[in-house]
Parts: C-alpha cells; structure tokens; sequence
C-alpha cells in the first residue's frame, strides 16, 4: 500500500465509482431505464449475459437489454460481495448476484451468478468495458400466480 495521500484518495475514489457502476447496472436493468443502463458502459463494450448471448458495443447492448425487458414482466437484482482489483486506469471485478425475475406468463424464476468484470478509466470517467454473468444457478421456478404483485 502507498502512502501517497493522493493515490491513496483516487483510489478510494475509484473504488466507489466502480461501486456505482455496479448499482446502477441493476438500478437501470430493473426499472428499465435505457439511459441509466447504457450510461455505465463504454461504447466499445460487450456484454455477455449468458454463455449464448454476447453483445459487442453500445448499441447491441441496448439491443440486448431491450429484448430481456420484452421477456420479463419484472426483473430484480441485488449484487453483493464486490471485489476490485486495480491495474492503473484498468480494474477487474467480481460480484455475485441474486435476481428475480417475472416472465411474460406470469412464471417467477429466482437465480443468481458471478459477475466478472473489467472496468477501464477514460477522460477522468470509469465504465464498464467488459462483462460477463459466469456460475449462474436457479435457486427455485414456482408455478405462475405464486408471489405475484397485488394489484
């Protein structure tokens, strides 16, 4: 550790605005709000949500976040053990997640995975360069009518 009073705030700094990155992706996915989601990423970004699925640049990755939210009646995400590692005005990440997720049917499916990302520091602004969704897992499927929202 350095006892550069600066580098030691910048990386604070940085380490939060990462943070942020992550919050947002979910904030963004959930509340579909294209803006908020497409903000965090670098135009020459991919994104691969899936094994399947791999989305290369911005506008495929609004592409790509557009057509879940036409599967989904509602998706919720909470991501939690973030660990950043720091390479200069590069960082690697990794985070687990839990999401929830209603289907067009009214199906709700609960799961989870491990982000692992790669965040690079461009004009002073931290974004996600890469992401991948790795280790996914279905914790359970309940049948269609179950934990539904009261209306």
């Amino acid at each position: 550790m350095t006892d550069n009073l600066a580098e030691r705030l910048d990386r604070v700094e940085s380490e939060l605005a990462i943070q942020r990155l992550v919050h947002e992706y979910c904030h963004g996915a959930d509340k579909q709000d294209l803006r908020r989601f497409t903000a965090i990423w670098h135009e020459d970004a991919v994104w691969a949500p899936s094994p399947d699925q791999r989305f290369n640049g911005i506008d495929a990755i609004r592409a790509g976040v557009k057509a879940q939210w036409q599967s989904f009646q509602q998706m919720h995400h909470w991501t939690a053990n973030l660990v950043v590692d720091f390479d200069g005005d590069r960082a690697s990440g990794e985070a687990d997640t839990e999401l929830s997720v209603q289907l067009i049917d009214g199906t709700w499916i609960r799961g989870g995975g491990t982000y692992r990302d790669v965040y690079t520091r461009r004009n002073g602004i931290w974004r996600i360069i890469y992401r991948e969704v790795s280790s996914s897992f279905d914790i359970d499927r309940l049948p269609p009518g179950i934990g539904s929202p009261v209306t």
